[in-house]
């Protein structure tokens, strides 16, 4: 038996990839593996049978009987249990399934940039002129060492860029990807000190630091706090700034599956209530899919030089990403999630033959017959 424990956190999709290649050959070779995993593209990908388990965090646990993996999945987005008869959440979770700009609420320009160039000893970056628009949640997706955190300290003025210039006259609040436990007092201290009022507000409250309960950590010390719960105490702290651009660098790592949800839809309502702007890096495609407005899409040789697109369309970004990894995207006919079709199948073969990466119904338009339920 083979066990692993997540696995993919920090890890690309290209990791991701390889690492779910890996762990189905362990399986084919007639290896028993057990995979806890919070990236549910992933565990999808890799898994043939999961279980879920469900509770109160830091109280108790309850894991759940054998589902195969789709209907498992689909489970827990419903947060209900149907061998169990059991429900475990208030709301289900679902997936817009249609693309269009409808969800960017405004057109207004806070930030240009110009084609940027960026040169460290053994890299460079180049990125494609763009515009920050207000009420849009920018996604940011590509391989690690490809320059996606060098942009969003050129945006936050961390970076100056070699050439090209960031005209950013608002502010900014920027939630950096690696993050320190350094702080000697408790988590209600350091809110009191380095956050502020802003933790109180009403929405803040209501979307973001009530569901993830952050009530419950006030009395830890900050130095004690796991990667999820210091992740989160950092993802709060940053839109509890007052600022006009939101930008996180990887605000999944560590968060488990329930406070992923929690996080991505608390973010886009935030950025759309306040009239705000996000740009997030992230390599959780799923959160980037129930999230994202438009995409930048980092492509180029990890480590050497990176290039960026400008900003994409959702759809045009998701296909021109997938495309670049060799992976196609159908949705569960269920929950509308996006699901990775299997290597060669018959949806696979017919989607990359039309160039159609990622699957997205228009408006109206039904999703169609579920490969997997129809072999069934």
């Amino acid at each position: 038996m083979y066990l692993f424990d997540e696995p993919s956190s920090y890890n690309d999709v290209y990791q991701r990839l390889a690492v779910s290649k890996l762990v189905r050959s362990i399986a084919e070779k007639g290896k028993y593996v057990l995979l806890v995993e919070h990236d549910i593209t992933f565990l999808d990908y890799a898994s043939d049978y999961v279980q879920i388990v469900y509770g109160e965090p830091g109280v108790y646990g309850i894991v759940s009987n054998l589902y195969p993996s789709r209907s498992g999945i689909n489970a827990l987005l419903d947060g209900f249990l149907p061998l169990e008869n059991t429900r475990f959440r208030d709301k289900s979770v679902t997936f817009d399934v249609t693309t269009s700009v409808e969800t960017v609420q405004s057109e207004e320009v806070i930030a240009r940039y110009g084609n940027l160039k960026k040169k460290f000893s053994g890299f460079e970056l180049e990125v494609t002129a763009g515009e920050i628009t207000t009420g849009t949640v920018f996604g940011a997706i590509g391989a690690n060492a490809l320059g996606k955190t060098t942009f969003l300290r050129m945006l936050a003025g961390e970076e100056k860029p070699d050439s090209g210039e960031v005209s950013l006259g608002v502010k900014i609040a920027l939630k950096p990807q690696y993050l320190k436990a350094d702080y000697p007092g408790t988590v209600q201290e350091f809110i009191n000190e380095k956050v502020g009022k802003g933790f109180d507000d009403t929405n803040l409250q209501a979307y973001l630091a009530g569901p993830l309960k952050m009530e419950k950590l006030f009395p830890r010390n900050v130095s004690e706090l796991s990667g999820g719960e210091l992740q989160k105490l950092a993802i709060v702290s940053t839109f509890a700034a007052e600022a006009d651009l939101y930008a996180l660098d990887e605000p999944s790592a560590f968060v488990d599956v329930e406070d992923r949800f929690v996080i991505a839809k608390a973010m886009g309502r935030l950025v759309k209530a306040r009239g705000k702007s996000a740009v997030i890096i992230d390599h959780d495609i799923q959160l980037l899919d129930l999230i994202s407005d438009r995409m930048l899409v980092f492509t180029g040789d990890p480590g050497r030089k990176g290039l960026a697109t400008a900003p994409l369309g959702k759809e045009e970004g998701m296909n021109t990403f997938l495309g670049e990894i060799g992976l196609s995207y159908r949705r569960d006919v269920k929950s509308g999630r996006p699901r990775v079709n299997k290597p060669e199948s018959k949806r696979d073969r017919e989607q990359k033959e039309k160039g159609q990466y990622y699957y997205a119904a228009r408006a109206g338009q039904p999703i169609g017959e579920d490969e997997e339920e129809r072999e069934a």
